[in-house]
């Protein structure tokens, strides 16, 4: 009975081994993931305040956490492009970035939005 309980360790072992490096992997993608989420919802937020204004430039905040609030990983950046692709009509383009180990991330959202 001994003999079993140390083969069934031995192959417990290297089969935990084995998986680690997926195991690994998968926690990254989800925290990937999770960001690109959480800067979208803050890329929406900004488009959605830009939209409420009769008058808006260029700008940046940050860093922001995933509610809004200063001192988190994203920096949030705005342009507005005035009469683009139009006149009337003003293009925005707002992009959040991040640093997601060791790699930059970012997430870009265009929209038109009336003055």
């Amino acid at each position: 009975m001994f003999i079993e309980v140390v083969a069934a360790v031995g192959v417990f072992g290297v089969v935990a081994v084995g998986l680690s490096p997926t195991l690994l992997s998968a926690r990254k993608v989800a925290d990937l993931t999770k960001n690109q989420s959480i800067a979208t919802s803050l890329a929406e937020d900004k488009i959605e305040q830009i939209r409420t204004l009769s008058s808006v430039t260029t700008g940046s905040d940050g860093p922001l956490n995933a509610d809004g609030t200063s001192g988190g990983i994203f920096t949030r950046a705005w342009t507005v492009n005035s009469n683009v692709p139009t006149s009337g009509v003003n293009q925005v383009v707002v992009t959040v970035s991040w640093n997601d180990r060791p790699n930059p991330s970012s997430v870009t959202l265009v929209t038109l939005a009336s003055p």
